[in-house]
């Protein structure tokens, strides 16, 4: 008995129409979604980096804010009060051309030998012992002067350089015309302490708010690098306490300081951003870096610039891209791969398709030559 066989024909051209219509619009979609995918990781990675920064922009605020309060109760101690008195009530009776000479006689001597008795005078008092003791608490402060009301230093936590501080421009800013204020300094070098710091004064005043003396810290920038170590951001990650010029005031990266006198390559890049409304909403930008390539850049404002004329600080926060995105890209491109694999085999098909339709019709029409041929031989 004849065995029975079945054969299940598809046409190659209807096989191909039916790939065109499913794998082309299906890759096409497939390449869409990466995009969008792309996109939307940019996003929420560029969106994590604004977070930190700004998060780190809030601590270096508050940071400042602090140490501007810490300062403000040291200069109410009532040790410090009572020397400050002490020393404007020996003005009395005196005219001011006698207290600018009395003052110029000790800062002639302040750092001569002939000085000493004026110096003990000053760095024993109550006041500079009390000094003391909160800077051994006050682990972000250098060293503290206080002036009277003319500017002559009543009590310190260290030998002053010089005794008169009226001719400074620190101490004319806390002065103010004598109505007192607070004031700020941009980041400056203390020689004695090998130190960055920046500089806080604050008016003495007396319960009634006049005017008495000056109060003025050397706060310690190097404390502000914990706050940038906090968050982790990968072996490529990095966050900077810059200025607006680009100069490094503090950062995450061991080694990298306001001394080390590098600036800022991530602050050149997002300085256009930082001056338009919208670039500081959307808080990131994705730029090239030299030797590092696409890098991710969050960015925030310290917010100081508001109180403080001289703290243009912008903390910027800084990834780069294919670190940034690792754990999605091979994801990415194995379906990538996969798409562009399948749109290969289906053109693969098509010209073979093409190929074998060119070749049937070339047998058929040799095939009708023959029998053309073979007719007219007939007839002849």
């Amino acid at each position: 008995m004849p065995k029975e066989s079945f054969e299940f024909h598809l046409p190659f051209r209807k096989m191909l129409i039916g790939l065109l219509i499913t794998v082309v619009p299906i890759n096409l979609v497939v390449l869409y979604s990466i995009t969008e995918s792309s996109n939307s990781i940019e996003q929420s990675v560029g969106g994590h980096l604004r977070e930190t920064s700004q998060s780190l922009a809030r601590e270096t605020a508050a940071f400042i804010h602090d140490s501007v309060l810490a300062a403000s109760l040291m200069a109410a101690d009532s040790a410090v009060l009572d020397a400050v008195k002490e020393a404007n009530s020996a003005y009395a009776g005196f005219s001011d051309e006698a207290v600018a000479a009395r003052i110029e006689s000790i800062e002639a001597v302040w750092n001569k030998p002939s000085g000493e008795a004026a110096v003990r005078r000053v760095s024993s008092n109550r006041a500079s012992d009390s000094l003391r003791r909160k800077l051994a608490l006050a682990q972000n402060f250098l060293r503290i002067t206080v002036t009277d009301q003319n500017g002559a230093t009543v009590a310190a936590s260290n030998k002053t350089i010089d005794y008169n501080q009226a001719d400074e421009d620190y101490w004319q800013k806390i002065y103010a015309e004598g109505r007192g204020a607070i004031s700020l300094t941009d980041v400056l070098y203390d020689e004695a302490t090998l130190s960055n710091y920046i500089g806080i004064g604050v008016p003495v005043v007396d319960h009634d708010g006049s005017f008495l003396g000056t109060f003025d810290a050397l706060v310690d920038v190097s404390t502000l690098t914990p706050i940038l170590t906090q968050p982790h951001l990968g072996d490529s990650g990095r966050a900077l306490l810059v200025k607006r010029d680009g100069a490094i005031i503090a950062s995450s990266v061991e080694g990298v300081t306001l001394s080390s006198g590098m600036m800022s390559q991530e602050m050149a890049a997002v300085t256009d951003a930082l001056s338009t409304l919208q670039g500081r909403q959307i808080g990131y930008i994705e730029a090239g870096m030299p030797g590092e390539g696409d890098t991710l850049i969050g960015f925030a404002d310290t917010g100081l610039l508001d109180d403080y004329s001289e703290l243009q600080w912008v903390v910027v926060v800084a990834q780069r891209s294919a670190e940034a995105f690792a754990p999605v890209l091979r994801t990415q491109r194995l379906t990538m791969g996969i798409a562009f694999t399948a749109m290969a085999c289906v053109v693969l098909f098509a010209v073979y398709v093409s190929l074998h339709r060119k070749s049937e019709i070339d047998e058929i029409e040799e095939e009708m030559s023959r029998i053309g041929d073979s007719v007219k031989s007939e007839q002849g």
